[in-house]
């Protein structure tokens, strides 16, 4: 979601979630290389819940009525708050009274979730990344490769070795940056695009 570009159309996808049995998640923003990304137009989940209530409110009929129950800010006549996974990257919430689908919020910049993530992506080159924003990688490709050429073959306990080594080495936070602006200002990862996810 960005500022000005399509954060007026929040309530619009939050709407197929009442009739539809439709999983809508919105992710935050994130700094990567040559995506332009910049502080004014990044919109925190907190910000998207406080747009969603609003439009909520644009688009009620004469007869509805919004509700006054509030938690954290969060207008529960509207949405509830639904349990999340041990390492769900998602806050869940459905929309009030009863919806079929669910909204979903991929907040990795304003509440990270770093401290219970047990992802770990292989790029398209074969690269092992431990971190999405961190810019170390270990090339599970060359380790075949090269294992190959020298006629033996890699074993799964090298194999298990090599990735153990690579997820003992990742950052706390942040591929080590710290913030999105960190992020932003060290310039030292792939576009999302050669990432993958």
């Amino acid at each position: 979601v960005m500022k000005g570009f399509n954060d007026n159309e929040l309530y619009d996808f939050v709407n197929l979630t009442k009739n539809k049995p439709v999983d809508v998640r919105f992710i935050e923003w994130m700094p990567f290389a040559q995506n332009g990304w910049n502080n004014d137009k990044f919109v925190s989940y907190k910000d998207m819940l406080t747009l969603l209530q609003e439009q909520h409110e644009e688009h009620l009929s004469g007869n509805d009525s919004i509700g006054v129950n509030n938690e954290n800010g969060i207008d529960t006549s509207i949405f509830k708050r639904e349990t999340d996974g041990a390492n769900d990257t998602t806050k869940w919430y459905s929309l009030q009274p009863s919806s079929v689908g669910r909204v979903g919020f991929i907040t990795s910049m304003s509440q990270h979730f770093c401290n219970t993530c047990n992802r770990l992506r292989i790029t398209a080159d074969g690269n092992l990344k431990v971190c999405l924003f961190g810019s170390d990688e270990v090339s599970l490709r060359d380790a075949l490769r090269m294992k190959k050429e020298n006629e033996n073959e890699l074993s799964e306990e090298d194999l298990r070795l090599l990735v153990h080594m690579a997820v003992r080495g990742k950052k706390a936070v942040l591929g080590g940056h710290g913030s999105s602006q960190g992020i932003k200002d060290a310039d030292d990862n792939r576009p999302m695009t050669l990432i993958g996810g």
